[in-house]
């Protein structure tokens, strides 16, 4: 969270991303879907990667729906 010294407010960083209120790195998000976009399927991305298959699914979800949300834009 960033904080602005003149009115205290408090800031993500991270909104209007698909990392908003989440707690995985980008560096791990990244690594995940760069596998994913490969071809490589979630057991094997997930070894790789050295997270759960359901984090995999959950990463490639979360992307998908912000995806989604930004195209009806």
């Amino acid at each position: 969270m960033l904080r602005c010294s003149t009115c205290k407010a408090r800031f993500s960083e991270r909104k209007g991303t698909p990392l908003f209120g989440t707690r995985r790195t980008p560096t791990t998000a990244v690594a995940v879907l760069a596998h994913v976009a490969e071809g490589i399927g979630t057991r094997k991305t997930a070894r790789f990667t050295g997270v759960h298959p359901d984090t995999v699914t959950w990463c490639i979800r979360l992307t998908g729906d912000h995806a989604t949300q930004r195209h009806d834009e």
